[in-house]
Protein backbone atom coordinates (compact mmCIF):
# COMPACT_ATOMS: atom_id res chain seq x y z
CA UNK A 1 0.00 0.00 0.00
CA UNK A 2 1.11 3.64 -0.53
CA UNK A 3 2.64 5.47 1.93
CA UNK A 4 2.57 9.38 3.29
CA UNK A 5 5.51 9.91 0.75
CA UNK A 6 3.52 8.63 -1.54
CA UNK A 7 1.52 11.08 -1.17
CA UNK A 8 3.65 14.29 -0.54
CA UNK A 9 5.11 13.46 -4.20
CA UNK A 10 1.55 15.27 -5.82
CA UNK A 11 0.78 18.78 -6.57
CA UNK A 12 -1.95 20.42 -4.57
CA UNK A 13 -4.30 23.36 -5.94
CA UNK A 14 -6.68 25.65 -3.77
CA UNK A 15 -9.27 27.43 -5.17
CA UNK A 16 -12.22 29.11 -3.24
CA UNK A 17 -15.57 29.03 -5.10
CA UNK A 18 -17.59 32.02 -4.76
CA UNK A 19 -21.24 30.62 -4.53
CA UNK A 20 -20.54 29.38 -0.98
CA UNK A 21 -17.14 30.47 0.36
CA UNK A 22 -15.65 26.55 0.39
CA UNK A 23 -12.61 25.70 -0.55
CA UNK A 24 -12.13 23.14 -3.19
CA UNK A 25 -8.41 21.67 -3.74
CA UNK A 26 -7.21 19.06 -6.70
CA UNK A 27 -4.42 16.98 -7.41
CA UNK A 28 -3.23 18.43 -10.37
CA UNK A 29 -1.71 15.02 -11.66
CA UNK A 30 -5.09 13.76 -10.75
CA UNK A 31 -6.64 15.83 -12.63
CA UNK A 32 -10.28 14.51 -11.98
CA UNK A 33 -9.68 14.46 -8.21
CA UNK A 34 -11.45 17.62 -6.67
CA UNK A 35 -12.41 17.91 -2.84
CA UNK A 36 -14.76 20.40 -1.35
CA UNK A 37 -14.91 21.51 2.40
CA UNK A 38 -14.79 24.39 4.50
CA UNK A 39 -11.37 25.45 5.52
CA UNK A 40 -8.28 24.82 3.61
CA UNK A 41 -6.38 22.24 6.31
CA UNK A 42 -9.28 20.68 6.25
CA UNK A 43 -10.03 20.34 2.07
CA UNK A 44 -6.13 19.21 2.38
CA UNK A 45 -6.46 16.37 4.38
CA UNK A 46 -9.46 15.10 2.44
CA UNK A 47 -7.54 15.57 -1.22
CA UNK A 48 -4.54 13.63 0.25
CA UNK A 49 -7.05 10.97 1.96
CA UNK A 50 -8.55 10.76 -1.66
CA UNK A 51 -5.13 10.55 -3.64
CA UNK A 52 -4.30 7.75 -1.03
CA UNK A 53 -7.11 5.89 -1.70
CA UNK A 54 -7.00 6.24 -5.53
CA UNK A 55 -3.18 5.38 -5.15
CA UNK A 56 -3.67 1.82 -3.22
CA UNK A 57 -6.69 1.24 -6.10
CA UNK A 58 -4.13 1.67 -9.05
CA UNK A 59 -1.77 -0.46 -6.67
CA UNK A 60 -4.25 -3.06 -5.61
CA UNK A 61 -4.78 -3.59 -9.51
CA UNK A 62 -1.85 -2.59 -11.84
CA UNK A 63 1.06 -3.42 -8.67
CA UNK A 64 3.65 -1.01 -7.69
CA UNK A 65 4.33 2.00 -10.13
Amino acid sequence: MMGTADVDRFSYRFRRPFEDGGHVDACVELSGSRWLYVSTSTALAGIRRLVAGVLADMDSVFGRL
